[in-house]
């Protein structure tokens, strides 16, 4: 059958903005440096509707059925998290903090029956929705491509999202593109909607509608948006926006960087993980096995230690080869903290994150005993600035800006030995040496210590490990979550949030266990909980438990010596300690492979890199400073420090405000001169590769021009087709089959 005219399924947002120049550099033209593709999208109030839409258009696109036409069922793995915009603006996961790949699988039919008919894909993504595993039953049919007078191309869409366990849709929509106009629908069980109309003129003028019902607690709330733009203006109710890229006040975030050579131009790679397949029940199950642990597909069953797993890998057009490794997985990890060192004044103006005990009254006055701060220094003014609170609940933490900033002196951390806190443009940990001293401080003279994290592998686990704060046992584990608990923490009660010097009786011993994988408590028993249920009734630790930090030797914690006690804080003058997670996800848990020589496969840790922030002022008060940041592989770039933004008017505002989304502050531009980072006596060139645009807010005045629609008719319930229905005349079918290795890996054809 002819494939010579492929149809595209894609969706461009009709928000488009002008692209600005890029820099040059020294690697040759042809170099990946200046080949790898760019992307950029828009992002407003109304993007938490439109961004479905791109979403979908981007799950699609990741699955390339348009280059696999009449090629047969296939496996494509989906990297979500490459494509939910939404999810990646939480605070803290951003290009400011790391994430690992979250892989969707799916199985993809493309045909088209001649060059005259339409290209018609069914596809069947497995996915998890609230713990709950389910198949997404997909039918796209495309007719036209996208071109300048018809930006949508023309295609339907329809999906149902399906438990495995039975019952109806848990998410049913349709996307439906005609010449010149795009509608959209979806509703969720919960009773959740968006509706969405747009119309257009070509790519620069268009109007459209869209409304939102969302329902928080079992209360429904609705937004609407009705919006019309031109070449140069984008007017969204009663305010005004400019769609100049090169407006001044107009903002980016960027969400995704590559790391080149900069010689060469080559990406920098990093061996951070490689598809694997394993049999359970003579079914196949697909995962991903990399630094960050061990992920499978949400209905897979667990995978027991010292179980047979394979390694998928391709060679070029060819078959993909199968090679059989031997997994060695625990309920925890243990990580190596590594000491560099650096200055106070160096720090000005980098947020930092500290936690203020019961002496709160002499931090700042009204400061909240036992409550999380961030401030930095101010090398200017000479002692710190409290930025804000930290808030934390169910639903994660959140930044109370203070203002006016109250001053914190350097003579309340002197009297405690140091500063200790967490700072993302620090790669972490920061311990600032102020034992002793008092106001003023030559801050040139203070040595800051911060650390660079290594995963610790079974070969290299320290036989015996001592801590004082902070300190699990897998009795403690057990009884703190429990139904009915009324225990304050997970640790033992001597060592929780425990400051104090402590006697020889409350230092809590770990030692090895005979897999060399996992830590034992005295009894012998392994510290790991991963009941997911108990944890989520614990939010404050749904995210995993960690232990306080872990000392190689008991006499390096003691207080002084001779004391016979001992202090946590000495280990800020150790080179290495480590620290114990457990936890229900993959993250906080250790899986590594062993091959046929019983030789265990180690993954490179993320680099790290330095990076001196240019002036300007859209670096804001981190323009000439010099931050920490960590490279996972290609796009995974994280560290930047963040803000947040109103997703109403694009505008910074304090991250506990309503429609407040985080974002990172500015953006590491594509040049030779300001685009460079540095690990060791090595420089890289960084390059953006996914561009957040928030158009710069001006008067209303200025839109005059334009006009929101008022009689715009939204897409409703009646449109919706079930695909898994045998009924629905859109129905695409049982899943089929595959037993073949993935084809597409996140719009990569590997064979």
């Amino acid at each position: 059958m002819n494939r010579s005219k492929r149809l595209a399924v894609s969706t461009v947002f009709f928000l488009s903005a002008a692209q600005t120049q890029l820099a040059v550099a020294n690697p040759a033209a042809g170099s990946a440096y200046f080949t790898d593709a760019q992307s950029s999208h828009v992002e407003d109030a109304t993007s938490r509707g439109i961004g479905t839409v791109n979403m979908i258009a981007c799950i699609m696109s990741a699955m390339k059925p348009d280059q696999l036409v009449n090629q047969g069922n296939y496996i494509a793995l989906v990297d979500e998290s490459k494509c939910d915009t939404d999810g990646r603006s939480s605070t803290g996961n951003s290009a400011g903090g790391a994430q690992g790949a979250s892989y969707m699988t799916a199985v993809v039919n493309s045909t088209r029956a001649t060059n005259n008919d339409p290209m018609l894909v069914k596809t069947w993504i497995e996915q998890e929705e609230e713990g709950e595993a389910m198949t997404i039953f997909v039918r796209t049919s495309a007719t036209a491509a996208p071109t300048l007078s018809n930006p949508y191309g023309v295609f339907r869409l329809d999906f149902c999202g399906k438990p495995d366990a039975g019952g109806g849709c848990m998410m049913n929509g349709y996307l439906d593109a005609q010449a010149g106009s795009l509608s959209f629908y979806e509703q969720e069980g919960n009773g959740s909607t968006k509706a969405l109309t747009l119309t257009s003129v070509g790519t620069s003028t268009g109007s459209g509608k869209l409304s939102m019902t969302e329902n928080h607690g079992g209360t429904p709330q609705t937004q609407e948006f009705a919006f019309a733009y031109d070449q140069n203006l984008f007017l969204r109710g009663d305010q005004c926006f400019s769609r100049d890229a090169s407006d001044p006040a107009t903002q980016f975030s960027v969400w995704r960087y590559g790391l080149y050579d900069a010689v060469t131009g080559a990406r920098v790679t990093r061996n951070s993980g490689f598809p694997i397949e394993y049999s359970s029940g003579g079914v196949t199950y697909r995962g991903y096995m990399g630094y960050w642990g061990l992920s499978v597909q949400p209905n897979a069953p667990a995978i027991a230690n010292g179980a047979t797993v394979n390694r998928v890998e391709y060679n070029g057009n060819s078959t993909p080869t199968s090679t059989a490794y031997t997994l060695i997985k625990s309920d925890g990890k243990l990580t190596k903290y590594t000491r560099r060192s650096t200055t106070l004044d160096q720090l000005d103006k980098i947020k930092i994150n500290v936690f203020v005990g019961q002496n709160a009254a002499s931090f700042f006055a009204g400061a909240t005993p036992n409550s999380q701060y961030e401030l930095y220094w101010d090398n200017a003014a000479g002692d710190f600035k409290v930025a804000g609170q930290v808030n934390c609940g169910g639903n994660g933490c959140q930044t109370q800006t203070l203002s006016p900033e109250p001053s914190a002196s350097v003579n309340y951390f002197g009297a405690q030995g140091g500063l200790q806190g967490w700072s993302q443009s620090m790669g972490g940990e920061v311990y600032v040496r102020l034992g002793g001293l008092s106001a003023p401080v030559t801050s040139s003279a203070v040595v800051v210590n911060y650390r660079v994290q290594d995963l610790v592998y079974p070969a290299d686990m320290p036989a015996t490990l001592y801590c004082v704060n902070n300190c699990p046992t897998a009795a403690t584990l057990a009884g703190y979550f429990a139904n009915g608990s009324s225990a304050p923490s997970p640790f033992t009660a001597a060592t929780y949030n425990n400051f104090a010097p402590a006697p020889p009786g409350n230092v809590v011993t770990y030692t090895a266990g005979t897999s060399g994988a996992v830590l034992q408590d005295n009894t012998a028993a392994d510290v790991t909980f991963t009941d997911r249920a108990a944890l989520e009734q614990r939010p404050q630790y749904q995210n995993g438990i960690r232990t306080g930090r872990l000392f190689t030797t008991l006499s390096s914690a003691e207080c002084s010596q001779g004391s016979g006690t001992y202090c946590d804080y000495k280990v800020n003058e150790a080179d290495v300690y480590y620290q114990w997670e457990t936890g229900a996800n993959n993250w906080n848990q250790f899986a590594a492979v062993k091959d046929g020589s019983d030789n265990v496969v180690a993954f490179d840790a993320p680099l790290q890199v330095n990076y001196t922030v240019p002036a300007g002022a859209q670096y804001g008060q981190y323009a000439g400073k010099s931050i920490v940041l960590q490279y996972g592989g290609f796009g995974d770039l994280w560290g930047i420090p963040g803000q947040c933004v109103s997703r109403l008017t694009n505008q910074p505002i304090g991250c506990e405000t309503d429609d407040a989304r985080y974002v990172p502050e500015f953006v590491i531009p594509m040049s030779d001169t300001t685009g460079v980072v540095t690990s060791g006596g090595s420089s890289y060139l960084v390059k953006w590769l996914d561009r957040e645009i928030r158009f710069a807010l001006k008067s209303q005045a200025t839109c005059a021009s334009l006009s929101a629609p008022t009689n715009v008719t939204l897409p409703t319930a009646g449109g919706l087709q079930d695909t898994s229905n045998p009924a629905s005349s859109a129905y695409i079918g049982v899943k089929p089959t595959v037993t073949s290795a993935p084809r597409v890996i996140h719009g990569d054809v590997k064979y």
